[in-house]
């Protein structure tokens, strides 16, 4: 589909059904039953022609009259019997079971998708396709469906009644319909851009909404605040001007709707006017054509607004489905079962997506079972990217990462984590208390193993100075707690986990000499026994290390301990010597 080719009305049925998985049966059941009662509806109006005529002729029948009345009352009760039971899908609450189900299969796709898939989405954006996008594609389909059945089923029904009593009329109303399709077209093609638009704007808006609080405090203290406000008033100003540019578009097919009506109702009466005037057609007939056609008016009215609805569905939908269309990585057979923990990397190569070089180049180590490996180097050289891979943040163009000598592509994900621990330098905690946040790595864990987990990791004594001890809420991100007292959390999370392999990502980086002790201290806890990984910038904190792995431009140029690198002089030693010349150096007074 183009660009800017909006999508058919069948294409829309076929994505709505799609949308209402378990649920299709049931919206089919109400799109028969709105069919029934437009159709009954339309038949009711249709009683104005011999209503009227027996009441208006010369010698007028109760009888007859009190028939038709009749008809039409008992085809407006089977229309309201009708409509109700295809609002039923609406009412009984399947609409909502929809959205629920359909957030759900979003939830799961967020949690399969690779890592590197889920990096290129803005959280601003994920939050609109699973808040409004949902909504617009989901709890709209009642409504849209019985209205755009409305405007299609009543006015066909009453030409197929009119031609019954005069095929002429019923032409000249048929003859009207043609001209409604330029309007359609012009009002989907606008609505459809506007819509695209306008959910583009509004997923941008979303995410430097999102972006200016999470970093408003660091804006107010650099005093940057008004600088980034102009960002967020530039998405809010954008979002104002595509929806009045698209009210402004959008008005002309309106108003031009309303004229074909009046020129509809205008043919009909001038038309009949010569049929009455030549007696071959009665007033009376043309009479109750008028108020037919009066009753046209209103549904026909609501056509494009209607329409345009569609697209609202259409391109949330589209956006749902781009992400439900992410494919998971592929598990491959047979699966197999890790019994031993040393870790291997065989030429492996990797690119982030859309960027032209590679972050790793043929990289080749093993690291042994219950021994710590430590990555130096610069900033982006790949060293995070290692650990990523481990994690199968994404598959390697060439070569294999094996732990204990088994392929992690014939794992599961949930098998391969749950082998794994991991120490961020960036600690993100839930707006939860400290119990569940520490109790998240195992949920099965008694409050005893997590005050165990808690004093392993040398956090138990400042939680039970809170005023709510472990049942203490830490605010979103943790914010209410000091850099050290978060990252001692994450650690009690790891030990409680008690995963054999541990990743540290530079976990004292940011803290300060007090903090660094005591976080120290926890991490020698948590690393006993392991298989551990640890990237470090402070050469001294990694000195013990039984392997040091020296990155430079995604590759492994020095491997080896503290002691046999230094004697090298290679890269290592010069990094080991710029750090200790920083630490001789000082302020003279």
């Amino acid at each position: 589909m183009k660009k800017n080719q909006f999508a058919s009305i069948y294409t829309i049925y076929k994505l709505t059904l799609e949308l209402s998985g378990k649920y299709e049966s049931g919206f089919k059941k109400s799109l028969v039953y709105f069919t029934l009662a437009f159709v009954f509806q339309g038949l009711a109006f249709g009683m104005f022609y011999p209503l009227l005529l027996a009441m208006f002729t010369t010698s007028p029948m109760l009888s007859d009259i009190m028939l038709y009345l009749g008809l039409m009352v008992l085809f407006s009760l089977l229309s309201f019997w009708a409509k109700w039971r295809g609002h039923d899908f609406d009412y009984n609450g399947k609409i909502v079971d929809v959205t629920h189900e359909l957030r759900t299969k979003l939830g799961t796709a967020l949690r399969e998708m690779p890592q590197e898939k889920l990096s290129t989405y803005k959280t601003g954006e994920l939050n609109s396709v699973f808040s409004s996008n949902v909504d617009e594609s989901v709890l709209h389909m009642g409504m849209v469906a019985s209205m755009f059945l409305q405007i299609v089923v009543v006015p066909i029904t009453l030409i197929v009644v009119t031609f019954f009593v005069d095929w002429r009329l019923a032409l000249v109303m048929f003859a009207m319909l043609p001209l409604a399709i330029p309007l359609y077209s012009w009002k989907r093609r606008g609505a459809h851009e506007e819509k695209s638009e306008y959910n583009q704007a509004n997923g941008a808006l979303e995410s430097d909404f999102v972006e200016y609080i999470q970093g408003l405090p660091v804006l107010k203290a650099v005093n940057k605040v008004g600088v980034n406000a102009k960002k967020l008033q530039d998405s809010i100003t954008y979002v104002k001007k595509v929806q009045k540019q698209g009210l402004y578009k959008g008005q002309i097919p309106f108003v031009l709707m309303g004229v074909l009506i009046e020129v509809t109702l205008l043919a009909i009466v001038f038309i009949g006017a010569f049929f009455v005037l030549d007696n071959t057609l009665s007033f009376i007939t043309l009479a109750a054509a008028v108020i037919v056609i009066s009753r046209l008016a209103e549904p026909l009215s609501i056509f494009l607004g209607v329409v345009s609805v569609f697209d609202l569905m259409d391109s949330a939908f589209k956006r749902i489905k781009s992400i439900l269309a992410i494919k998971p990585l592929k598990v491959h057979k047979p699966l197999k079962a890790i019994k031993t923990y040393d870790i291997e990397f065989e030429n492996v190569s990797f690119a982030y997506h859309n960027q032209p070089t590679y972050a790793l180049k043929n990289v080749s180590f093993a690291m042994p079972n219950k021994t710590m490996t430590a990555l130096v180097g610069h900033s982006g050289c790949g060293k995070t990217t290692i650990t990523k891979m481990i994690m199968r943040y994404a598959d390697p163009e060439n070569g294999s990462i094996k732990i204990g000598g088994i392929d992690i592509k014939n794992m599961t994900p949930e098998n391969l984590m749950k082998n794994i621990s991991v120490v961020f330098q960036d600690v993100y905690l839930f707006d939860d208390t400290i119990m569940n946040n520490i109790r998240m790595a195992n949920p099965n864990a008694t409050d005893k193993e997590v005050e165990n987990a808690a004093n392993s990791a040398y956090c138990h004594e400042f939680i039970t100075r809170l005023p709510d001890g472990y049942n203490t809420k830490i605010g979103d991100i943790g914010g209410s707690l000091s850099g050290g007292e978060r990252q001692r959390i994450s650690i009690a999370r790891a030990i409680l986990k008690n995963a054999p392999i541990v990743i540290l990502d530079e976990p004292t980086a940011a803290l300060d000499t007090e903090s660094e002790v005591a976080v120290q201290s926890a991490i020698d806890k948590l690393v006993e026994d392991k298989t551990v990984i640890v990237i470090a910038h402070r050469l001294s904190t990694i000195a013990g290390a039984d392997m040091i792995l020296v990155i430079d431009n995604g590759e492994v140029v020095e491997s080896g301990t503290h002691d046999g690198l230094v004697k090298t002089n290679g890269k290592y030693f010069n990094m080991w010597s710029a750090q200790q010349r920083i630490k001789d150096w000082h302020i003279v007074g």
